[in-house]
């Protein structure tokens, strides 16, 4: 796996994170300043994403950046992330809400999937034969999974021969943000007589009579800042994947099975979070103690998420891009127009309440992150007043676990075909044969629960 054998100084890395810090400071400044950042709440990390892709090599050369090097920092704190979101202590508590969400994200994740494919092989045949129909798989990993697993599934594709697959899933997982944010507002414009007050959509600072408290200490000051535990406990469970990972690729290769190691590496954020989930439960449980601030993690996971979000956007390469811009802008409008006419007809036919809410926070989560759905939802329910925020979060962990097989999956005309057009073709009918099994057992689930539903 390339970003793991990266070679680059301590130098470099310092100032790479010293320049994206500036760069989010310049986002953070614009969206203060700026209306029009504040009217669509475009999200800080995402301004100095562009800022320094303007900047950078790609195009005006002003600052240092490397793609390549961006794109390994995009792989490594996709599994840092990870590891904070499996730290942080979750709720057990399953609603009925929260079950029919988790249905429908995994369901838009396979519409994606089947309508990127079928967009990418008929490019393929018609128009583009260079094209590799790969690019229409990283729909659905751009779109509802996020820009650090469309990096690390599309660059592990260039051990079968996609070399560019990593450049393309960052390249449509960006254009799915601005797809979240804009048309997310725009759609929200169009019911304002639902939404909140335009003057809540403010500049991303809180005033200093409303500000809470963002976490608690767990340690003395005077024995060792709590924060450095923290990190260190991520640091260390990170170790720990790393390790495992290399066991079990050592492990593959003993059984002739070489060519999975790449596939191995690019899943190394679900082993992450599972070391972190079951060193949570130690820690609080067990022999350490109740030392794990859910404040502390919280602040962690959202700088990992910011950098993350910020150098994806800065690790495009826009000669690649633009070498594929149609199929890419075909596949992207493919994917928001299956997602917002799946949106349009389930949401309102399984809730009865709080269906502007829901249909904006789904349609915001799946073009771009959990955090989007979460700040577009804030603009109709701005103190997440209703039961969707906590939903959302919910739903999330269980399309985690309903969403596996896709991942899975989505390797197969790899691992199976060696790239071939059949592979291609197999894995849609596996996909509709998934996406119908999965409408099933939602149906049976919403039978058994009617309190949810609207009246036919």
């Amino acid at each position: 796996m390339d970003a793991w054998t990266l070679e680059l100084t301590v130098g470099d890395l310092l100032l790479d994170i010293s320049i994206l810090g500036a760069l989010l400071l310049l986002g953070t400044v614009l969206r203060r300043q700026v209306r029009f950042f504040q009217r669509y709440m475009v999200p800080n990390s995402l301004i100095a994403g562009f800022m320094g892709l303007f900047l950078g090599s790609e195009l005006f050369n002003v600052l240092p950046l490397d793609p390549e090097r961006m794109g390994a920092y995009v792989y490594h704190l996709l599994a840092v992330t990870f590891i904070g979101i499996g730290l942080y202590p979750t709720s057990s508590r399953h609603t009925t809400g929260a079950v029919h969400l988790g249905f429908m994200q995994v369901s838009i994740m396979l519409i994606q999937g089947i309508v990127g494919v079928g967009i990418a092989l008929a490019a393929t045949w018609l128009v583009l034969p260079d094209l590799n129909p790969a690019m229409g798989l990283l729909l659905p990993l751009g779109f509802a999974m996020g820009p650090g697993i469309a990096y690390s599934v599309g660059q592990s594709w260039s051990a079968f021969g996609y070399e560019d697959g990593g450049n393309a899933g960052l390249s449509i997982a960006a254009i799915g943000f601005l797809v979240a944010y804009f048309l997310g507002m725009y759609l929200i414009n169009g019911t304002r007589a639902h939404a909140a007050d335009p003057a809540l959509l403010d500049s991303g600072f809180l005033p200093a009579t409303d500000r809470p408290v963002g976490s608690r200490l767990s340690f003395s000051g005077a024995a060792i800042e709590p924060l450095a535990v923290h990190v260190a406990l991520v640091g260390g469970i990170y170790c720990l994947t790393y390790l495992l990972v290399s066991s079990l690729a050592v492990l593959l290769t003993l059984a002739g099975l070489s060519q999975e190691i790449p596939v191995l590496w690019s899943f190394h954020f679900i082993l992450a979070n599972l070391m972190a989930v079951g060193m949570r439960r130690l820690v609080l449980r067990g022999w350490a103690g109740d030392w794990i601030d859910e404040g502390m993690v919280r602040r962690m996971t959202g700088t990992f998420a910011d950098y993350l979000i910020t150098a994806s956007i800065v690790g495009i390469s826009l000669s690649v891009s633009w070498d594929f811009v149609a199929p890419i802008l075909a596949i992207s409008a493919g994917g928001t127009l299956a997602t917002y006419l799946f949106l349009k007809l389930v949401v309102r036919r399984v809730f009865g309440a709080h269906v502007l809410e829901r249909f904006i926070a789904m349609f915001a989560q799946m073009t771009g992150t959990i955090s989007s759905g979460l700040a577009l939802l804030r603009v109709t329910d701005p103190e997440y007043r209703t039961p969707v925020a906590e939903e959302l979060v919910l739903a999330s962990g269980m399309a985690l676990g309903m969403g596996f097989p896709l991942l899975l999956a989505i390797n197969m005309p790899f691992s199976l075909f060696d790239g071939s057009t059949p592979g291609f073709l197999i894995l849609s009918g596996v996909l509709l044969v998934y996406l119908a099994v999965l409408l099933v057992c939602w149906n049976r689930f919403a039978r058994t629960n009617p309190g949810t539903h609207t009246p036919e």
